[in-house]
């Protein structure tokens, strides 16, 4: 009697096992735009002229985190996270969505080191903010802006911040190459 009773228990057992399966094999097949749309939601994760990117820079000596945000620039629009990735390499992403990119970096440094790159009599020219936030020119350049394309141009007119000596350093290498 009593291995009729186990032997029930154990049957009972695989066949509720069985049915719970199946159910769920059965609810996955009635539910396929569920998948499609999370397909679609994925391919919808690019960059377009409305997001907004937040740069954030977090010093090393100072331990001090700031954040700058922009509408994302047009060389940027219509990327995805992993051809973001590949332009942004010294960058961590932090977060990625059509509406928001914030991106992170860690700069040997202090905090007070700011730098703008503009424009000083048609050439490109590195100004300093000092302690009262004016701009305060550094080194004008030998790179007139008309040599640079329209787009990079018109970015520097309007003022490029560069955290940081070595980021500076690197901008500027970009531009002069």
């Amino acid at each position: 009697m009593r291995k009729t009773a186990v032997i029930a228990a154990l049957l009972s057992f695989l066949v509720c096992l069985l049915a719970g399966y199946y159910a769920a094999l059965w609810r996955g097949e009635q539910h396929p735009a569920e998948t499609q749309a999370h397909a679609v939601l994925e391919e919808k994760k690019r960059i377009h002229a409305g997001t907004k990117i937040v740069y954030q820079y977090f010093y090393t000596q100072d331990r001090v985190m700031k954040k700058h945000i922009e509408p994302a620039p047009e060389f940027l629009q219509g990327l995805d996270l992993e051809q973001l990735k590949s332009i942004y390499t010294g960058w961590q992403v932090v977060f990625f969505s059509s509406e928001q990119v914030v991106l992170r970096c860690s700069i040997e440094g202090m905090s007070d080191e700011v730098y703008v790159l503009g424009e000083d009599d048609g050439f490109l020219a590195v100004f300093y903010e000092d302690g009262k936030k004016q701009l305060r020119l550094k080194e004008r350049t030998e790179l007139p802006l008309s040599a640079l394309p329209d787009g990079e141009a018109r970015q520097l007119q309007e003022g490029m911040r560069v955290i940081g000596e070595e980021n500076l350093a690197k901008v500027l290498a970009d531009f002069m190459s």
